[in-house]
């Protein structure tokens, strides 16, 4: 059968392999990288595996839009879309993923995927989500980033030590032929080149499983090889084009990433010699799928010229049945074991796990019984293999709305994002807990198979099988650590103790005498005891639902700092952002992340050697440093110091009136590169009915843009665009530009005002603001660029969208009429009126005055007010109910444009983050380039913290700048490094401590030292 397909097909492949050639001219391979590697995954590692779809949304510029996305998870259905998940939200977790010791990550297909299969002509069921349904297997699924950004992924997977696994694809494509179809019946249905030549695949339908379930012959397999699998494309390997095709575009994605390994989907329906031949290509160590309990037939995939290991379906239908069901270990673990002759001594190379993304989740086939899915997992991290974990397991939570899937492959429930949100994308909750008891039962197990190299290399021995416990010995029995061994016990007992005394293996080097200590509870020791069948045994009592891994080793307690951060460089990359790099630094164990400060403050972690500051001012002078830290939370010292000093910088901001529901401005600044299609969602603004978006354009002078509803209806000006200059503007579909905020109604003066202009509120409130808000501006989101937008507006821009042609006038940023926006906080009030006059005017607003809005500033409330052709206006403000702000009787006085206040304290622009600036005078007997350090609650009161420096400026004024949440209430002293050198009254007598509660936004307290304690 299979020899007579082969000459039919002789013909077509002659030309297959003529065209393959011309194709070959045309087509250049991937550019090789030369990508740093940490060695291929191997048995000495253990896998956390990621669907990164269904992980974390990194960067939301490169979401599905329209009704390819979906972010509730309420129906079955639901889980069928996507939900944001990328590699830059691989990257952000990646400290997570350490912190539990993982040492390798396995990610999902990283290449283009197919967005829907072929059912209802092409607009089927989504696929894109998942990746193993692919369009063009030579680009990066822009759903999950660029190649760049995946490169970006394994180069900081690496500098923490984590290899990453890339999920590959050789079997098939997506679904675009139908049945037995040679050809392409939906013309707009096809593969990307060259993968859309018919004559590269397999016409024989759909694999029938009622045909090959169970049976393992030549036939079962060669049917297998040469049938579909639900519809997707099947590559012929016999045709030397295709083949040479499909592994020249996976070789690419390791040549670029030095990506470390690889996992197989669907090898079960290639011939392992072929899986071999793709693994020696790659040069790291491959692991594949066959979803087969029959560990004869698995192991045909192991070994010389095939795979270095397999997915151990066979041990983990065990596992489900014996830790999950309580069935006996006799009838399961025990039988499964013995077979491990089959894997010719590549055993360790066994992929050992509890459930994936095609299995319900264990917690749910448990009953939900947290106590069992610790047990399995203590299981698969210490039985012969090479454990791998699904996402969110750690979580202890199973499958969605609990629901258990049967039959076939569990695609729905169990596929959750570890980042919950509503329908709207509103976050619920997220899955990122570190206290979660799974997770430091995790980080436990990887330290235990860490420290003892018997869990990871050791020989399997069975020592003790029964009903309801099963104990196993692993003992490296030559190299390096020979002789060392552990000894595991489970017992699957629904309640109860059991005590058994289990004999030594004859193999054992352990003497009499030797005390064992329980890993996962170091007070827990038995003793070898002579005596036994062979001489040597120790005796142990297993509660149910439990496990005891006994060895010499000695838990490690991690008390070393890492080395100091080097090489610390600050690049400014605008106005409002600074890139800061430096070398990585070094540790006993491993380095799990980075701290970074800005002016002494801390301002946020890295995973990698490099952090992006955003939300920088122009014109201001910022000095950066680094420590490191491991997984037990030890501190490295202070790094030296990088400064830079920002440029002046442009922005944009524009108010959207609501054309739209949901608009995006897809732009760039003038001469430069435009965003990825459809470019960036405007966020609703503090006036009702606009949205509103603030751009920086660096250097630039102009904002050229479109607008679209993100499912591709554009507004494009008739396809010239529309370009903005610096400043505000409003933005009126379709066309209408007008320069400066919205204006917004207010209510209109009465001829007799109830408040005076110059009357003081009867209340005058001391504000103290009880809660700790945190301003968040209204910035342009960073997006990956592309050369060109990748969806061209229908209405006007094609390719890239045009310049605006030189008839048309450039806007500038001449107000038609003055306005004043004003940010106001005042956490006691749960509303707030503004009650004001303008400048020049006589009349009040009717008391109590105009009710303001919510604004994008959290904690804020806002309003712009048209002036005509006032300067500004006086005002004072009020919660509605007769409690007033009104600056101590004296009103408060707003110009033209922003203004923010905030417990009293005014600035112009824009809300800032709560901060406090302090700025210190010391005596002049301070010695010259004495430290001067700040000390309080807010660091545990040390003398002498490196991270509460503060810096002597030009005018011999110290000064440093914290992030101190408003409303938090701070105790503090000044020093110059000790106890002995604290501030002190005139006198020398001792001093109360200084108190301060931020009132919020960019705050300055001035201080001034009056004697230090050793003068």
């Amino acid at each position: 059968m299979k020899s007579k397909r082969t000459r039919l097909l002789v013909p077509v492949l002659i030309t297959s392999i003529v065209l393959s050639i011309m194709m070959n001219l045309f087509v250049l391979p991937p550019a090789k990288v030369e990508a740093a590697s940490i060695g291929t995954v191997t048995e000495n590692d253990t896998i956390y595996q990621i669907m990164v779809d269904r992980f974390h949304d990194g960067d939301s510029s490169n979401n599905a839009t329209g009704a390819a996305i979906r972010y509730g998870e309420n129906s079955e259905e639901d889980f069928r879309y996507m939900k944001g998940g990328d590699w830059q939200g691989v990257i952000d977790k990646l400290p997570y993923i350490h912190n539990m010791g993982y040492t390798a990550i396995w990610i999902s297909p990283v290449a283009e995927p197919q967005m829907t299969n072929r059912e209802n002509n092409g607009t089927g069921k989504n696929t894109a989500y998942h990746g193993y349904n692919v369009k063009d297997p030579n680009k990066a699924n822009p759903y999950f980033g660029t190649k760049e950004k995946l490169k970006e992924l394994v180069d900081s997977a690496h500098a923490l030590g984590i290899k990453v696994i890339i999920d590959v694809v050789p079997n098939h494509i997506g679904d675009y032929m139908l049945g037995t179809q040679a050809y392409y019946d939906i013309p707009t249905l096809q593969p990307a080149a060259p993968f859309n030549n018919p004559a590269w695949y397999h016409h024989n339908g759909d694999i029938n499983w009622s045909l090959a379930d169970g049976r393992y012959d030549q036939w079962a397999q060669d049917y297998l090889e040469n049938h579909d699998l639900g519809g997707l494309d099947d590559i012929d390997f016999d045709v030397p084009a295709a083949k040479q095709a499909i592994f020249s575009s996976i070789k690419g994605w390791f040549d670029y990433t030095g990506a470390d390994g690889a996992r197989v989907d669907a090898a079960k329906l290639m011939k392992p010699t072929d899986i071999g031949e793709l693994q020696n290509l790659l040069g790291v160590n491959t692991f594949g799928e066959n979803f087969d309990g029959n560990a004869e037939f698995v192991s045909r995939w192991v070994g010389q010229n095939k795979e270095w290991g397999m997915l151990d379906f066979p041990l983990f239908f065990s596992v489900l049945n014996s830790f999950a069901y309580g069935q006996s270990f006799d009838a399961n673990i025990k039988g499964t074991l013995a077979q491990d002759s089959y894997y010719g001594g590549n055993a360790n190379h066994m992929v050992t796990f509890i459930d994936n993304h095609d299995r319900n989740r264990f917690l749910t086939e448990a009953g939900g019984s947290v106590e069992k899915l610790q047990n399995a997992l203590s299981f698969i991290f210490t039985v012969r293999g090479t454990p791998v974990v699904f996402q969110g397991t750690e979580q202890n939570k199973g499958n969605g709305n609990g629901q258990i899937m049967t039959g076939g492959i569990a695609d729905t429930w169990n596929r959750w994002s570890m980042v919950k949100r509503d329908a709207n994308g509103n976050v619920l909750e997220n899955y990122f807990n570190e206290n979660a008891s799974t997770f430091k039962h995790v980080a436990k197990l990887n330290e235990i198979r860490k420290n003892n190299p018997a869990l990871r290399t050791g020989t399997q021995r069975e020592m003790w099988s029964a009903q309801n416990l099963y104990a196993f010995s692993r003992r490296i029995d030559t190299g390096t650590y020979v002789g060392q061994e552990v000894i595991s016990a489970f017992s699957n007992a629904s309640g109860g103790s059991q005590t058994v005394t289990l004999p030594l293996r004859a193999e054992s080097t352990l003497t009499a005498g030797t005390v064992l200590v329980n890993q996962l509870n170091p007070s827990d020791t038995v003793t070898v005891q002579a005596g036994g069948v062979t001489g040597k045994q120790i005796t142990i009592t297993l509660g149910a639902n439990s496990a005891k891994i006994y060895a010499k080793t000695q838990p490690v307690t991690d008390t070393q700092a890492p080395s100091v951060p080097g090489n610390v460089t600050a690049t400014v990359q605008n106005a409002s952002s600074a890139l800061v790099s430096w070398s990585a630094s070094t540790d006993n164990v491993g380095v799990t992340g980075y701290e970074i400060y800005r002016n002494g403050v801390k301002i946020g972690t890295s995973a990698t050697t490099s952090f992006t500051d955003n939300g920088l001012v122009g014109s201001t002078n910022y000095s950066y440093t680094v420590k490191a830290y491991d997984a037990a939370m030890n501190l490295s010292a202070l790094s030296a110091a990088a400064l830079i000093v920002t440029p002046a910088g442009n922005s944009v901001t524009i108010y959207y009136k609501q054309g739209y529901t949901n608009p995006y401005i897809h732009y760039r600044p003038v001469g430069g590169t435009w965003t990825t299609s459809p470019g960036v969602a405007i966020p609703a603004a503090e006036v009702a009915g606009y949205n509103k978006i603030t751009i920086n354009i660096g250097a630039a002078t102009q904002l050229e843009a479109c607008f679209n509803n993100g499912s591709g209806t554009w507004d494009s000006n008739g396809g010239s665009n529309y370009l903005f200059g610096t400043g505000t503007w409003t933005y009126t579909p379709t066309g209408n530009i007008q320069a400066g905020g919205p204006v917004t109604p207010t209510a209109s003066p009465t001829a007799t005002p109830t408040v005076a202009p110059t009357a003081t509120p009867t209340v005058t409130p001391t504000v103290a603001p009880t809660v700790a808000p945190t301003a968040t501006p209204t910035v342009a989101p960073t997006v990956a660029p592309t050369a060109t937008p990748t969806v061209a507006p229908t209405v006007a821009p094609t390719a890239t969208p045009t310049v605006v042609p030189t008839a048309t006038p450039v806007p500038t940023a001449t107000p038609a009429g003055n306005t004043a926006t004003i940010y106001y906080k005042n956490t006691a009030f749960s509303n707030s009126y503004i009650h004001y006059k303008l400048d020049g005017a006589t009349t009040w607003t009717t008391s109590p005055g105009v009710r303001m809005q919510a604004s994008t500033f959290s904690g804020y409330k806002a309003i712009t007010i048209p002036l005509g052709s006032a300067t500004g206006l006086t005002a004072a403000f009020n919660n509605g109910s007769g409690t007033w702000d009104n600056n101590g009787g004296n009103n408060y006085h707003f110009g033209t444009g922003s203004s923010s206040l905030v417990g009293g304290s005014l600035t112009s622009g824009e809300p800032q983050a709560d901060s406090v600036t302090f700025r210190v005078s010391v005596p002049g007997s301070t010695p010259a380039n004495a430290p001067v350090y700040l000390t309080g609650s807010f660091n545990s009161w040390n003398a002498a913290d490196a991270a509460y420096l503060l810096t002597r400026g030009s005018d011999g004024v110290y000064s440093i700048t914290l992030n101190l949440p408003a409303g938090s209430a701070v105790t503090y002293k000044l020093t110059r490094g000790s106890w002995g050198t604290v501030e002190t009254a005139s006198s020398g007598a001792d001093i109360a401590n200084r108190t301060l509660t931020p009132e919020g936004g960019a705050q300055t307290v001035t201080l001034s030292v009056q004697r230090w304690k050793d003068q």
